[in-house]
């Protein structure tokens, strides 16, 4: 049976990952060797409610390019009590990710799923990915990121220990395409849902830069 991390509130460190308590300490990502940064937070009570009315709706999703201008307009989804709240952290997101990375444009994708995304032990050919999961199970990483890329889909994979994030956290991701991290990049998964569970409601945030 695969063993799930659980981690104290005290545990900060792992030479692949790096849970901080400062929203600035953020930037931990950047130091050689770590794949993963978490920044534990709580989610605005009014957008818990909203994601309710979600779970009625069915399932949505929406892709937007944002700016410190621009905010998300979410045109797909119903106009709610909650809305308002849940626009703003995104908001917030975008520029968490543009004054890390100095980029103008941010690429957002908003999205409530009854199913997972990419259920299989994978890495992304990218350079840094935000993720946050607003409701339901979040993002699972490996403990051990030093497993054969090339054989993901072994059983010494499948059994491996692996950490999993709560809602409201944000998650910043290394891929292998960040400068020096061309053999890594985090190894990771979305987390399959029960029957009947309630929605998982995640955004992804990309940097985006104009040639």
């Amino acid at each position: 049976m695969t063993e799930v991390c659980t981690l104290p509130l005290t545990t900060t460190e792992k030479p692949s990952w790096r849970y901080v308590t400062e929203l600035s300490d953020l930037v931990a990502i950047f130091e050689t060797g770590v794949q993963v940064c978490i920044w534990r937070r709580k989610i605005d009570p009014a957008i818990e409610t909203y994601l309710k009315y979600l779970n009625e709706s069915g399932e949505a999703q929406e892709m937007e390019v944002l700016t410190s201008s621009i905010q998300p307009k979410l045109g797909c989804l119903p106009e709610k009590c909650g809305r308002a709240s849940l626009v703003d952290d995104l908001s917030f997101l975008s520029e968490i990710m543009q004054e890390l990375l100095g980029c103008d444009e941010i690429g957002m994708r908003f999205a409530c799923l009854k199913h997972a995304m990419c259920p299989g032990w994978h890495f992304d050919r990218l350079g840094i990915r935000l993720v946050c999961t607003y409701q339901g199970p979040g993002t699972q990483w490996l403990d051990d990121q030093g497993i054969d890329r090339y054989d993901l889909g072994s059983n010494q994979t499948s059994n491996s220990a692996f950490i999993q994030s709560n809602p409201g956290e944000i998650v910043l991701l290394k891929g292998s395409l960040w400068q020096g991290n061309e053999t890594f990049g985090v190894i990771h998964r979305s987390p399959e849902l029960e029957p009947n569970a309630t929605l998982r409601a995640l955004a992804t945030l990309d940097p985006l830069w104009r040639d």
